[in-house]
């Protein structure tokens, strides 16, 4: 029986960014892969780690195509990893060594339709094994995932959790991109811990800062998507036709 086939479905999934061709060699050959501890996500713990690879992996770049068991994770200095560079500027720094299985590939690989940074996403399983594109991989609230699968059943190719800034801070994500021919849209849903139904008398700093950046915006509320999920679906399609309709996903090629 396969892993896959004995794992429980949900089982927690963490996909990491491997970027070059040592980390992925010691992945594979060695069985670990490290995380610096001030870089690491606030849930580390997992069941399994699959790997997001960029285009230094050629035919395999931008996409998650392996992913492996997680049997232990402890702590360990850069200098004890990386003993033959022990005059690394960063050799005493806290990495987080996760000791994994035997690689395994994916029934098909999850790419990313647009290029872009991806530094951690918490799935599941299930969803490893189903994914069909990498939007498909976050696990979102109840609201974002109806939003999301109103997306996907009117043909609108959004790109989830996309970050605009270098750094991780999470203020700085939106739910949902849209990249029109004249511009982009901003689709962010009420976040958790917000009163049912609250009404935002005042902007959050986001929303002018994506306007300021030339962006469209539309905020819902939990409420709104609950109740009224073709309204705020009417609204994104009026948001998008005013941007000239959707832009062509990029050439796979």
């Amino acid at each position: 029986m396969s892993e896959e086939a004995s794992a429980p479905l949900n089982a927690p999934v963490l996909v990491a960014v491997i970027n070059n061709l040592r980390d992925f060699e010691m992945a594979r050959d060695q069985g670990w892969y490290r995380i610096p501890v001030n870089r690491a996500p606030r849930r580390l713990g997992a069941d399994y780690l699959a790997f997001y690879q960029t285009k230094v992996f050629g035919a395999e770049g931008w996409a998650v195509n392996y992913y492996a068991p997680v049997l232990r994770v402890r702590l360990a200095r850069r200098r004890d990893l990386l003993p033959a560079e022990a005059d690394h500027p960063r050799a005493a720094d806290e990495y987080y060594k996760i000791e994994i299985g035997p690689l395994q590939r994916l029934p098909r690989p999850i790419p990313s339709r647009r290029l872009r940074r991806i530094t951690f996403i918490h799935t599941t399983l299930r969803r490893l094994l189903s994914a069909e594109e990498i939007n498909d991989l976050w696990l979102g609230s109840e609201e974002e995932e109806r939003l999301w699968t109103t997306f996907r059943e009117n043909g609108i190719a959004a790109e989830r959790r996309w970050g605009l800034r270098e750094d991780d801070d999470e203020s700085y994500v939106v739910d949902f991109a849209l990249f029109c021919r004249e511009g982009r849209v901003a689709v962010l849903c009420e976040r958790v811990g917000w009163p049912t139904g609250v009404v935002l008398r005042e902007r959050p700093p986001l929303d002018y800062d994506l306007s300021a950046a030339g962006w469209t915006v539309l905020r819902f509320t939990a409420r709104q998507i609950a109740r009224s999920l073709p309204d705020c679906l009417a609204a994104i399609q009026r948001a998008i036709a005013g941007r000239g309709g959707l832009a062509p996903l990029p050439s796979s090629g």
